[in-house]
């Protein structure tokens, strides 16, 4: 016996990031007893998460709830959860695409899916943002393939190729491609791009707020000042966007554009909101990538090219290279809501640990 709660969990990394699969079964539905649940499971509130399994950081203390989904056409529904670290708070409003690469194979391992010979194609359903998203694993023997021999930035071991394709994926949290109707509007003095593409992001060209736009994640967290004016543009920026009083909320994201010096179409350090990324978000990827073939936006003023139809748009980040393929509509207007109509991108996933997480029993009381 033990005056702890156990709850079945999986611990896997997802692209670049990392943190615990629950299935959504096994959790508490209300969700301020989910919420003292996930903070406990995380070790949250506490820089270091010592108590918990938290990471530390933004891209180690996620949250994925898996179930079947009752919806036609769609295999398994994903609610993620960002859980602060140095709040006591769980955020439910984002979605994480790098975690995506992980649900298919956990979904696949605990029966939820049944596998298919060689490959298997998973619809997923972001619950967050409503996007639709097909999951394409390798499944020799009917079995998750997680070795290979594709590597992504800033993950040290090569793994097997995931592809996440994302549809539906214009204006998931304010319904529009454009949220301010403008390509770029000019906010706080700072000439800025409101895209809402997988997810909301407000993007500026780096030399604006007075870097090149090539250092280092560790070196412009680093940089209170920077920091600062990020968060006072993207506070602004969020109520033209029409997304209120974003102060203690995740999204939307921010990024800091500029020209490739690696051979890419272009150079961004995402911010989530408060910290420089290590690597890239995939959902930010898709975003950045839109807005590279959208004309007049800071994104498209920096790359200079124009859409085809279908187009490989390679993103620089501080530890690589990350590729978005971008299907987009040549009818129409390259404004309307329906010239984005899917993005995909590669992603490897690994289990870590199969298990259970240990909770206080007092979590209640908390």
């Amino acid at each position: 016996m033990t005056d702890q709660i156990s709850i079945p969990t999986v611990f896997m990394r997802g692209g670049t990031s990392k943190g615990l699969l629950f299935d959504k079964r096994d959790l508490p539905t209300e969700e301020k007893k989910l919420t003292q649940y996930l903070l406990a499971a995380m070790g949250s509130p506490d820089t270091r998460q010592i108590d918990g399994m938290g990471g530390a950081t933004s891209v180690t203390s996620k949250v994925c709830i898996i179930s079947k989904s009752e919806l036609k056409n769609i295999d398994i529904d994903y609610f993620f959860a960002q859980v602060l670290v140095d709040e006591a708070r769980v955020d439910y409003s984002p979605t994480c695409g790098n975690m995506l690469s992980a649900v298919g194979p956990f979904a696949i391992e605990k029966g939820l899916i049944n596998a298919k010979e060689a490959i298997t194609t998973i619809v997923i359903r972001s619950v967050n943002t409503g996007s639709i998203i097909e999951a394409t694993i390798e499944t020799p023997n009917k079995k998750v393939k997680y070795s290979g021999d594709y590597k992504i930035a800033g993950v040290p071991r090569e793994g097997s190729p995931i592809l996440l394709k994302f549809k539906n994926l214009v204006g998931g949290v304010t319904g529009k491609l454009l949220p301010t109707d403008y390509p770029t509007s000019i906010i706080d003095g700072i000439e800025v791009t409101c895209l809402d593409v997988s997810m909301p992001i407000v993007m500026a060209n780096a030399k604006d707020f007075g870097i090149s736009g090539n250092e280092t994640s560790n070196f412009l967290n680093q940089n209170k000042t920077l920091l600062k004016k990020i968060e006072e543009v993207r506070l602004s920026a969020a109520l033209e966007m029409g997304m209120g009083d974003v102060s203690g909320k995740v999204i939307p994201k921010f990024a800091l554009l500029s020209k490739p010096l690696k051979g890419g179409t272009i150079t961004s350090r995402y911010f989530t909101p408060k910290t420089c990324h290590e690597t890239h978000a995939a959902t930010g990827t898709n975003c950045i990538a839109a807005a590279c073939l959208i004309p007049n936006t800071v994104a498209s003023e920096i790359t200079k090219i124009k859409a085809s139809g279908n187009d490989k748009i390679t993103i620089e980040h501080p530890l690589g290279l990350i590729d978005c393929l971008v299907e987009t509509s040549l009818t129409g207007s390259s404004f309307d809501k329906d010239f984005i109509k899917s993005c995909g991108i590669y992603r490897t996933s690994r289990k870590i640990m199969d298990g259970n997480v240990y909770i206080p029993e007092n979590i209640d009381d908390d």
